[in-house]
């Protein structure tokens, strides 16, 4: 079918008897070349694996050889897509060699009349018809050009020419030209499969990189959050502490201060899940494992969520062995992942509702003396709360992971608190799992955990914050902080002393010889590490203690007395925390 465009150039050229295609089965047809034409198309096979410029030149150069024409070369389409369409020779052989780049119209040209017929055509003297050939310094008295196929327009036309008036072209040119031409249609397919393959895999590549790049943004900004967050939690935590105190005689005042302590509690919570959901993606959340009594662990983490049950009035039944049990286990991480999951059961439990917790484990003394072999034990949490849709059930342990009614009908959270709770569980080498019968019918959570072993471990000290007074140094830049801290330390009978920098703090050890100094580590100018080494060198706080207060993961006692700290407190550290240390 013709193009609209070319028909004046084909009207021209048959009317001028330049057309003569007709006369290619007419002449006398030489023998095929097989085994010539068999070992061009090997080498061509070969120049697959070359260059683009170098595969199109080795196919007129075969094209001119098989052929035996003067000139021979590939003209391929540019252009289009708003553009006008042109056809550039990017590749030729023989006399013409030097016009290599030369372009031509796509409609008033030999290859534009070729493509227009869809069919291979033979011209004589093209260059009396087509001004774009006129550049060709020599005569050409014929010229075959034939199609190049391609999806969905043709990629151009792959010709040849004589200059010489004995020389004339046959079926048997157009056999080779056509099988050359296809040959080309393959080459070029490669190719541009090749450079898409390659753009698409950069722009993959890119994209990987840009989705790496978010993601770290995203935890770097979590993390910081995180930590910005626990700043103000620390006065507001203290304040509400001191509060209490000082209201003891007022049932309705403590009331309220009740709510907003259970609210900060809350946010304690939601924060601390933001901090370790940022560990857990950097591989840095770890575990202690040490001896301890999994009765101790559990009632802990009983103790954790009690405050909650009794509000909601929930039926909370636990059943422990009767017997003392040995886990070798960091008791904080496990304590966390029962409370954790003891507190989403009762988040989704509506009020009045049923909590169970079951634990099976073998008795520490029957396990044999010499066997280091850990026993299992196992503990499952059953509730009758809202349950868990069965397309969410295999996404549960994904970060941000919470179903539409969780959302509506809890009291905060973000979905992070079981991703982490399966990361403690895989690094105290267990499993966890987590079923349902679906929205509105209740959760089973079960864990098993390869810790039971035989030891003999004694119950620890129940929690007390009633200390000997003592002489107290807080440093923070953040005077809420210090201040709401000091009033609850000063109620506990302390006598404390408080500086917003390095030097207010050095110039306070001159009067004042403090037996211990919580000090932030993360001040503008002299920061914590300075100050401390600073103290170490003054003779009157050679006895102090010193403690680091951070926003990031570090626990009490675990620096070992490096950077002149003596131990490490998160902040904003918990009355348990601070109590620990001041019996030091």
């Amino acid at each position: 079918m013709f193009r609209p465009s070319a028909l004046p150039a084909v009207t021209r050229v048959q009317q001028a008897g330049a057309l003569i295609t007709a006369e290619l089965d007419a002449r006398l047809r030489r023998s095929p070349d097989y085994a010539a034409e068999n070992e061009t198309l090997h080498a061509l096979a070969g120049a697959l694996t070359a260059s683009h410029t170098a595969m199109l030149q080795t196919l007129v150069d075969t094209a001119l050889a098989l052929c035996d024409a003067g000139s021979a070369g590939i003209s391929l389409r540019e252009g289009g897509a708003g553009h006008a369409s042109v056809y550039r020779w990017v590749a030729v052989s023989g006399r013409c060699a030097d016009l290599v780049g030369h372009i031509i119209p796509s409609d008033d040209s030999p290859a534009g009349v070729a493509i227009a017929f869809s069919a291979p055509q033979l011209f004589a003297y093209p260059k009396r018809q087509f001004d774009c050939l006129a550049r060709i310094v020599l005569e050409v008295t014929e010229e075959l050009v034939v199609p190049v196929p391609g999806t969905p327009a043709p990629w151009g036309a792959l010709w040849v020419m004589s200059h010489d008036g004995d020389h004339h072209f046959d079926s048997e040119h157009r056999r080779i030209l056509k099988s050359l031409a296809d040959f080309t249609c393959a080459a070029l397919s490669i190719a541009k499969a090749k450079a898409d393959a390659e753009t698409r895999a950069v722009e993959a590549e890119a994209a990987r990189n840009a989705l790496s790049e978010a993601e770290c943004a995203k935890d770097n900004f979590i993390a910081t959050l995180g930590h910005e967050l626990r700043g103000p939690l620390a006065p507001i935590e203290s304040a509400l502490a001191a509060a209490q105190k000082l209201a003891a005689g007022s049932p309705a005042v403590l009331s309220a201060l009740a709510v907003a302590n259970r609210q900060v509690q809350q946010l304690k919570r939601i924060v601390s899940d933001l901090l370790d959901a940022s560990r857990v993606r950097h591989g840095k959340l770890s575990v202690r494992p040490a001896y301890a009594l999994l009765g101790d662990i559990v009632k802990d983490a009983l103790a954790a969520v009690s405050d909650e049950v009794e509000r909601r009035r929930h039926q909370l039944h636990a059943t422990l062995p009767p017997y003392p049990v040995t886990v070798f286990a960091d008791a904080a991480r496990l304590t966390q992942v029962i409370s954790n999951l003891l507190g989403n059961a009762v988040k989704y439990t509506p009020h009045g509702g049923v909590i169970t917790v079951q634990v099976d484990a073998p008795e520490s003394g029957t396990i044999p003396e010499h066997d280091s072999t850990p026993r299992e034990l196992v503990i499952t949490i059953r509730d009758n709360g809202v349950g868990i849709a069965p397309d969410l059930l295999p996404r549960v342990f994904d970060l941000f992971a919470q179903s539409p009614s969780a959302r509506a009908g809890a009291e905060g959270g973000l979905g992070l608190g079981l991703s982490v709770v399966k990361y403690l569980v895989n690094a105290h080498q267990g499993q966890v799992s987590i079923s349902s019968g679906g929205e509105g019918k209740g959760t089973e959570v079960v864990l098993q955990l390869p810790v039971v072993h035989r030891s003999d471990v004694e119950h620890a000290a129940p929690t007390t914050h009633g200390i000997q007074p003592a002489r107290i140094l807080l440093v923070d830049d953040n005077a809420d902080a210090t201040e709401a801290l000091a009033m609850l330390l000063s109620l506990d009978g302390h006598e404390v002393k408080r500086a917003q920098n390095g030097p207010e703090a050095l110039s306070i050890v001159e009067t004042f010889t403090p037996d211990f100094a919580l000090i932030d580590i993360h001040m503008p100018g002299m920061d914590g590490h300075e100050l401390a080494r600073l103290l170490r060198e003054r003779g009157q706080c050679a006895s102090t203690l010193l403690v680091a207060l951070t926003g990031y993961a570090r626990t009490a006692g675990a620096d070992g007395g490096s950077h002149g700290f003596d131990c490490y407190l998160l902040k904003p550290p918990s009355l348990e925390d601070l109590a620990d240390v001041l019996r030091r």
